[in-house]
């Protein structure tokens, strides 16, 4: 049965009509399928190894900053400088010597109830020549508010200043969580921007016109990208997300995703121009009262995950590693968690064949707090950023 407008999804809890692209979308599965074959590697509870990978005689940890007030991102620049945004504005800078500077970054409009705030921060292409930064943040009011994109130039001594809009998202909200707000350069001055549905307007991740539960395209002027794969709206790289808060790109180019389900579902997804992740037509979790949200599992014309969390993990960042410093965690996805307080390795060694070995693995359980964001160093060390009001930067480094 081909689908040209509409999709109507019929729940106990959700009864909507979803705008589906033509080329999202084509037929609907007459027999959902069960999670069991929906995955090749589900993880669940007996799935996630007990026993952490690194073992606590093969790493160090120690305290690079604390003191950080909702902090929601780290990012470690060329030059070896760590940064930390943190929600009202503030800018940690931690320099090679281990110095730490403290900067309010002006962000015109800044939105900081809820999940709002500063989200996320990104070396421009050509920072090295230009010093400039992408910022991600939430701007606007109780009533309407919606997540943005802006540039500045960095230096230690004043942060940011030269603030210039970039792009911002169409779509206006009146609720102050599901942002997403993750940015991750593709090369050659074009970026990708996770955009959460706002929890109320779950709907509109599968409206291609809105710019919600959404990875955007953009260039640093602002413009879409090329050969954008829905024209009547440019912007919109894939749809069909809920909170994704974790994006990053492999050596061999794959675009990987993490995102938050509802109760269960955690996903990690491989990220293709053009499709469709299923939110919230397809789910593994169910909603926090415990209703059902969807009846499907799977839908034919929308991509199933990569590896599932359920129940929820709450992953909230994802870095690749690559480096020397621990040699068990070549080639893994380092993740990091909220609800469940830990790092899990996910194994990419079967990445292009569509599955991931044997789902993940608990890194270390030294770490016992929720962690917000993770970056690795140019020294191989792992750096957890955690989260809440007294949020500090911990480093893991290998002992050898």
């Amino acid at each position: 049965m081909k689908i040209t407008s509409a999709l109507i999804v019929t729940s106990a809890m959700l009864i909507a009509c979803l705008s589906i692209s033509i080329k999202a979308q084509e037929a609907i599965s007459e027999k959902p399928q069960s999670k069991e074959s929906l995955l090749k590697e589900p993880v669940s509870k007996e799935a996630v190894s007990k026993e952490p990978l690194l073992k606590e005689s093969q790493y160090s940890t120690n305290v690079v900053i604390d003191g950080l007030s909702f902090p929601k991102s780290i990012e470690v620049l060329p030059s070896g400088v760590i940064l930390v945004t943190q929600r009202d504005g503030q800018l940690a800078i931690i320099n090679e010597s281990n110095a730490q500077y403290r900067v309010k970054v002006n962000l015109p409009g800044l939105y900081t109830k809820g999940q709002g705030g500063w989200l996320d921060v990104i070396p421009a292409d050509d920072f090295d020549t230009s010093s400039t930064l992408l910022l991600s943040y939430s701007k606007g009011t109780d009533s309407e508010n919606k997540l943005v994109v802006v540039s500045g130039q960095f230096s230690s001594a004043f942060g940011v200043t030269n603030i210039q809009p970039v792009f911002e998202i169409n779509t206006v909200r009146d609720t102050p969580v599901h942002y997403g707000a993750k940015l991750l350069s593709l090369g050659n001055e074009e970026y990708l921007l996770t955009s959460g549905d706002g929890f109320d307007y779950r709907e509109q991740a599968q409206v291609v016109s809105s710019h919600l539960g959404k990875v955007l395209g953009f260039t640093i002027t602002g413009e879409p990208l090329a050969n954008a794969p829905f024209p009547e709206s440019p912007y919109v790289y894939t749809l069909g997300h809920r909170n994704p808060q974790g994006l990053v790109i492999t050596s061999s180019g794959e675009i990987l995703l993490n995102e938050h389900g509802p109760d269960g579902g955690d996903e990690i997804n491989r990220i293709t121009r053009g499709d469709n992740y299923g939110w919230p037509v397809v789910t593994l979790g169910v909603d926090y009262s415990g209703a059902q949200i969807s009846p499907f599992n799977h839908y034919e014309g929308m991509v199933n995950p990569l590896l599932d969390w359920t129940p929820s993990i709450a992953p909230s960042s994802m870095a690749i590693y690559n480096d020397d410093g621990f040699t068990a965690l070549k080639n893994t996805a380092i993740v990091t968690a909220l609800k469940t307080k830990r790092v899990y390795a996910v194994p990419l060694k079967n990445l292009r064949d569509g599955s991931i070995v044997k789902g993940a693995k608990l890194l270390l359980d030294k770490i016992d707090t929720r962690l917000r964001d993770v970056a690795i160093d140019k020294n191989g060390d792992i750096l957890l950023l955690t989260d809440g009001e007294k949020g500090k930067v911990i480093r893991i480094s290998p002992v050898n």
